[in-house]
């Protein structure tokens, strides 16, 4: 299951901001608004609807509201909760 979300979210994050998770593992704890990733509120919100839609899922809105959508991997552990 954790390998099938990570794929998902990789894929994601590659094919629509070219973020590449896959070559820079370190890049996976660091916040995605942050310097190095840089991301903009408007791309969390296509982000978190696109997971969903992809995989079929409803992400806990209460984790996100509480900042668990910040990193490649918070957003692998929402998944996998939203999956089991």
């Amino acid at each position: 299951m954790r390998e099938r979300a990570e794929a998902v979210l990789g894929d994601i994050l590659f094919d629509m901001w070219h973020i590449d998770m896959r070559n820079d593992i370190g890049l996976r704890r660091e916040k995605l608004f942050g310097s190095r990733i840089n991301m903009a509120a408007r791309d969390l919100l296509v982000l978190l609807y696109e997971i969903e839609a992809r995989m079929n899922i409803q992400l806990d809105k209460g984790s996100i509201i509480n900042g668990n959508f910040d990193t490649f991997d918070h957003i692998v552990e929402l998944i996998c909760n939203a999956l089991s």
